[in-house]
Order: C-alpha cells, then structure tokens, then sequence
C-alpha cells in the first residue's frame, strides 16, 4: 500500500498542466490507498498506539479534503470520500477498530473514480550533461580537503524549479547529503525548459582509497502547500491525544521524488602531506 501511496505523489507533483478535479481525483486515490494501508496495519499491529495514529492522521486528511476541493464534490458521486463524508460526525465519534470496518464496508462498496488527462499534462524529467559518469578519469583531491564536483543539468517542464530541485550525492558509506542549489544557478532558456549549473562541494577524512559517489537530482514536494494557511485547525477526535495542531504546517518538504538517473562520479583521493 506504501507504493501505491508513493504512486500517487508522483502522479501530483512529477506532472504539470494538472487540474483542479484531476488534483482532486488524486488524493482521492491517496485516502483509498491510506485507509487499505490502515486496515492493513489494524489486522498485523499488536499494540494500539500505531493504529490510532493513523486513524488521526486519516480523518485529518478526510476532513481537509472537501475545503480543499470544494468545487469538484459534484464529481464524487457514490465514491470513497463521499460516503464517508456523509457520516463523518459518527466517524470523529468512534473508535479507531470502528473506524477501520466503516472504511473496510466503504472501499467495497463505492464506485471508482477515473483519472483522466489532457494534452496539457507534461511529465518533469531531468537530465544530467555533466558529470558524464563515463569518464576513466578520477576525480583527484587531497583526502580531507574538499573538492568541487561541477554540475550540468537540464529540466524539462519542471514549475519553479528554484524551491523544489535539490542535488543528492550518495557517498561510498551509504550516506546521502542533499544540496540545496542557489536560485542564480538556474537558467530559463526556454518555456519550459532550465539548466541547472551548479557546483557541490565533497569531503571525507576517512576516504583513503578510490571510491565513487553517486549522483542525482530530486524533486521535493509538499502536499499541503499554499492550502493549509488558508484551512485553519482542523477537529479532533476524542480519542486523540495529541494536543499538537493537527495540519502540518505549509512548506514543510514531505519527501523527495527521483527527477533524474543517477551518475557515478570516480574518486581518487590523496594522502595527506604532512
């Protein structure tokens, strides 16, 4: 179910040219993908506490949807979310094993809405020029120095590309930095279309031997982006214990979507001169 979720944010914010009802049609997959992925979790989680989370967080996001998509209600006859809509005050009331059969009966018996697109949609890529990840010759640099790894890129129909495209550079430990590039690094040749020319710095005192780095470029997404401010604060449930606002607050990075094939990038660090 976690894919199927994953699936749906790709589908929000990898494609532009989205309208409101396809927006819409995608979060309604989203809840369906959560409440299986809930139902799931009520059947395999000995203790509670997992399970009442998750149930908060669900009709946090049932709640928010029809202010979020108010005009395109009229589009989800008989579906998931209208049906639970209909009895969300029964659904604030009950208890969370409650809640999950209520979601179990309405998946089953509710219609499937459709996603359809336009010619208008275009898919965000990205491409990498430089570094090549073909070149026999190693990156030379003094082991715990730094070294600039000079970055070439282009975008294709990528909105904004200044706040939601961020550089990951995996290193030979496993562990993953990302680089937030400047907005002077980016370029408009063309509707459409950017190149991203940049530069990351890379250090490691323990590189003693050759070594590669992998590289590539992510796209960031916040769901509750430019809605949230204008939602104020969501109902509680009296289950909840949690005295925290319960949207998240907007602009916060929810995750990262790979925009681009990795490239490996050959080190070839030097001792240090002593």
């Amino acid at each position: 179910m976690l894919s199927i979720v994953e699936h749906t944010y790709r589908l929000e914010f990898l494609y532009s040219g989205l309208g409101s009802r396809q927006v819409a049609t995608i979060h309604h997959m989203r809840l369906q993908a959560k409440a299986l992925q809930l139902i799931l979790t009520a059947r395999t989680s000995r203790g509670m506490e997992t399970v009442i989370s998750m149930c908060e967080k669900f009709l946090q996001e049932l709640e928010i949807f029809p202010r979020c998509f108010a005009a395109e209600l009229q589009h989800f006859q008989e579906s998931f979310v209208e049906k639970l809509l209909e009895v969300l005050p029964r659904l604030m009331a009950c208890k969370p094993m409650e809640l999950v059969k209520i979601l179990q009966t309405t998946l089953r018996h509710s219609t499937i809405v459709l996603l359809k697109l336009t010619d208008q949609v275009h898919k965000a890529s990205a491409t990498i020029i430089e570094p090549t990840g073909e070149s026999d010759n190693p990156l030379r640099f003094t082991s715990g120095l730094v070294v600039a790894l000079d970055i070439d890129a282009t975008l294709e129909h990528v909105q904004d590309p200044q706040s939601i495209i961020k550089v990951q550079v995996t290193y030979p430990d496993g562990q993953a930095h990302i680089i937030h590039p400047k907005p002077a690094d980016f370029r408009n040749p063309g509707p459409g279309r950017h190149r991203l020319i940049t530069q990351v710095y890379l250090s490691h005192t323990a590189w003693t031997e050759p070594c590669q780095v992998e590289v590539r470029l992510l796209l960031a997404y916040c769901s509750n982006k430019g809605r949230t401010s204008s939602l104020g604060t969501s109902s509680r449930s009296p289950w909840s214990d949690s005295a925290d606002a319960l949207l998240q607050a907007p602009n916060v990075i929810e995750g990262t979507i790979n925009l681009s094939k990795q490239v490996k990038v050959y080190l070839m660090p030097k001792p240090t001169r002593r």
